[in-house]
C-alpha cells in the first residue's frame, strides 16, 4: 500500500452487486494508518444458486486482520443491505458503532442477537456537528431515502474531503423524515469536495424519482372501490409508506391490522424513536376479525416471497385466522427485489386461484423507489460538485453506466470493485493500488462458512443429480464383494438399481481379477473407491445422463 500521506477506499461489498454493503475507509500518514467501516450489510440468497442459505455477508478478514486500527463503524440506515451483518459478524469488533436514534434501535437489537456489546452503539449527532475518531472527522446529513433517518456522509481527513451518499432519493415532501434539502448540500459541495462516492441502484432509469407523498390520493381511491378485505404489503422498513397506507386506510373508515413480526417491530421502533407519530390504531388479529371485510385494512409482512412470512401463508390457506378470497384485493406496494421474481410469483398465482384479485405495481401507482435515478444523480452531482465520483450501491454494468453518466458532465470517475484499494485523496493521483481478499461469507444455518469451503457447490450437486450410497463388504476369507446401494434423488426402478449391482460387480471382478483373495487382501482401500467411482460414474452418464454424488463405505472382513 501507499506509504504518503493518503486516503484509501477499500469496498468489501457493495461495489459489485446491489446490497451487501461494506466499505472501508482509510487514511495512511505514511506511518501509522488508521480505518473506519461505512455500513454492515448482507444480501439474500437465491436458492437456485445457494442452496439451504440464508443470508450472504462480506468476507471481513480484512477487518479482522487489521481490528486494532479501525476507530469506529458508522451506519447510514437501518436497511438489512447496510445493517444486517452486526448480528453475524461484530461479535468480536470493540469499535464504537455511530448511527441515528431509529437505526441504533435495530443496531443494537441485532447485536444483542449475536451476542456482542451493544453498549457500543452511539446516537450520531448531525452535521454541522462531526464525530471525531482517529484521523477521521465524520458528519452525518440528512438525506431521503425509503426508511427514517437515512444519511449521508462527510468524511474529512488531513488530505482530503470525502461525501459518501448512502442510499438516497430526492424527495421534497417525504411523508416521514426531513424533506432533500438543496441548500444545505449545495453548502457543502461549495466548501470542497475532493470525492463523492454515490448511489448507482437507479441509473438505468431515465425519469425524475417520484415523492413518496404522491401514492396517498391513489390509495384512498383504490380502498374506496374494494368490496372486500384489501391486504397490502411492502418493505417492513418503509415506515413512510406503512404511515401512508394506515392514513388512507383511516381516511376511507378502514380498521388497521398489522400481520407479521418484522412488520410490527419496526413499527414499534418508529414509535420508540418518536418518528412514528400520529399512526392510526392498530387492532389486534381477534380484533379485527370482528370487523366487517369491507371495513378493514391488513398490511403483511413477505413483499419478497418470504415462504414463512405472512402474505405467503395468507396465499397457501390462513394466518392467524384470516382467509382471503372472492372480492378481496391484495396489493404489492414494493418492487420485487432480483431473485425474487419466482417466489413473488408463486404467490400471485395462489392468489389467483383463491379469487383474490392482485395488484402488482407496475404503472407507478402505488409504489415509489428510494433511490435517485439518472437526473436526479446528475442534480446530485451538481450540488456535491466534486471532483472525483466514485460510483458505489451497483453491480459492475451501474457501475459504468454511472462513470459514463459523471464523464458526460465533465467530473472525473474511479471505478472500483469489491476488494480493490483505491487512493482517492484527490483526482489527480487517483487510482487503484492495491487487493485485499474479499468475497462472501454464508450463514448456513446458525453456521458461518466461507463461500470457498465448497460446501454450498456440493449441495448444488445434490440438488440437481442426486445422491448414491454405496456399502461394500469385501471378505477376504471366501473370497467375494457384497453390495448395498441406495439411491436418493436418482429416477431409478428396481430393476434399474439391481442392474447398476450386477455391472458393478462384474466391472470389479473384471479389474481386480476375479475376486483372487491375495487381490483382495492387498487392494488398497482408496484403490478400491476409485474403481468404484470410476465405475458407477461412466455407468449412470450412459443410462441416465446424470453424474450423481457417490458416497462410498468399504467395510472388510479380514483373513484370521
Amino acid at each position: 500500500m501507499s506509504k504518503e500521506n493518503n486516503l484509501l477506499f477499500i469496498p468489501l461489498g457493495g461495489c459489485s452487486e446491489i446490497g451487501m454493503n461494506m466499505y472501508v475507509y482509510g487514511y495512511d500518514d505514511g506511518n501509522n494508518i488508521d480505518y473506519i467501516l461505512v455500513d454492515a450489510g448482507v444480501t439474500f440468497p437465491n436458492p437456485e444458486y445457494n442452496p439451504g442459505v440464508d443470508l450472504i455477508m462480506p468476507d471481513t478478514s480484512f477487518v479482522e486482520d487489521n481490528l486494532s486500527k479501525f476507530k469506529a463503524i458508522f451506519i447510514t440506515h437501518a436497511h438489512e443491505d447496510h445493517i444486517g451483518s452486526l448480528t453475524h459478524l461484530f461479535e468480536y469488533i470493540e469499535a464504537p458503532i455511530y448511527c441515528g436514534k431509529f437505526t441504533s434501535l435495530i443496531a443494537k437489537s441485532k447485536i444483542d442477537k449475536g451476542g456482542g456489546n451493544s453498549n457500543l452503539v452511539k446516537i450520531a449527532p448531525h452535521y454541522p456537528k462531526f464525530i471525531k475518531v482517529g484521523s477521521f472527522k465524520v458528519g452525518f446529513v440528512n438525506i431521503s431515502h425509503s426508511i427514517p433517518e437515512a444519511s449521508g456522509l462527510i468524511i474529512e481527513t488531513p488530505c482530503s474531503r470525502v461525501f459518501h451518499s448512502g442510499d438516497f432519493k430526492i424527495d421534497y415532501s417525504p411523508v416521514l423524515g426531513k424533506p432533500f434539502n438543496k441548500k444545505i448540500l449545495s453548502e457543502i459541495g461549495k466548501k470542497g469536495i475532493n470525492t463523492l462516492v454515490c448511489d448507482s441502484t437507479n441509473v438505468f432509469n431515465d425519469h425524475h424519482g417520484r415523492s413518496e407523498s404522491n401514492l396517498f390520493d391513489n390509495f384512498v381511491n383504490l380502498f374506496k372501490k374494494v368490496k372486500g378485505i384489501v391486504v397490502a404489503t411492502t418493505f417492513a422498513s418503509n415506515l413512510a409508506r406503512l404511515k401512508t397506507l394506515a392514513s388512507a386506510a383511516d381516511r376511507t373508515g378502514r380498521s388497521l391490522v398489522v400481520l407479521g413480526r418484522a412488520m410490527n417491530n419496526m413499527i414499534n421502533y418508529g414509535k420508540e424513536s418518536g418518528i412514528l407519530k400520529d399512526f392510526p390504531d392498530i387492532l389486534s388479529p381477534r380484533d379485527a376479525k370482528l370487523v366487517p371485510k369491507n371495513h378493514l385494512l391488513v398490511l403483511a409482512s413477505g413483499s419478497q416471497g418470504e415462504p414463512r412470512a405472512a402474505s405467503a401463508q395468507l396465499a397457501r390457506e390462513s394466518y392467524m385466522g384470516f382467509t382471503i378470497g372472492k372480492n378481496d384485493v391484495f396489493l404489492f406496494s414494493s418492487k420485487t427485489i432480483p431473485g425474487n421474481e419466482i417466489r413473488v410469483s408463486y404467490i400471485v398465482d395462489q392468489l389467483e386461484r383463491r379469487g383474490v384479485e392482485v395488484i402488482e405495481d407496475k404503472n407507478g401507482l402505488y409504489h415509489v423507489s428510494g433511490h435517485a435515478n439518472k437526473p436526479d444523480l446528475n442534480i446530485f452531482h451538481s450540488l456535491i460538485s466534486p471532483d472525483l465520483i466514485v460510483p458505489m450501491h451497483g453491480e459492475y454494468r451501474h457501475l459504468k453506466e454511472h462513470e459514463r453518466i459523471a464523464k458526460q458532465s465533465g467530473i472525473q470517475t474511479l471505478l472500483v470493485e469489491n476488494g480493490d484499494v483505491a487512493q482517492i485523496s484527490n483526482s489527480s493521483n487517483a487510482a487503484v493500488i492495491d487487493k485485499v481478499d474479499s468475497g462472501r461469507i454464508f450463514l448456513d444455518g446458525s453456521v458461518l462458512i466461507d463461500e470457498q469451503e465448497g460446501i454450498i457447490s456440493e449441495r448444488k450437486k445434490l440438488m440437481y443429480n442426486g445422491l448414491l450410497n454405496v456399502s461394500i463388504l469385501v471378505n477376504e476369507i471366501k473370497p467375494y464383494f457384497n453390495f448395498e446401494m441406495d439411491l436418493i434423488g436418482i429416477s431409478a426402478t428396481v430393476d434399474f438399481k439391481k442392474e447398476i449391482l450386477i455391472h458393478l460387480e462384474n466391472e470389479l471382478n473384471y479389474s481386480i481379477g476375479n475376486n483372487k483373495p491375495k487381490k483382495l487382501h492387498n487392494i488398497e482401500s482408496y484403490y478400491l473407491e476409485a474403481e468404484v467411482r470410476r465405475i458407477l460414474n461412466k455407468f449412470l452418464k450412459s443410462e441416465i445422463g446424470k453424474k450423481p454424488h457417490i458416497s462410498i463405505c468399504i467395510h472388510r472382513m479380514d483373513i484370521i
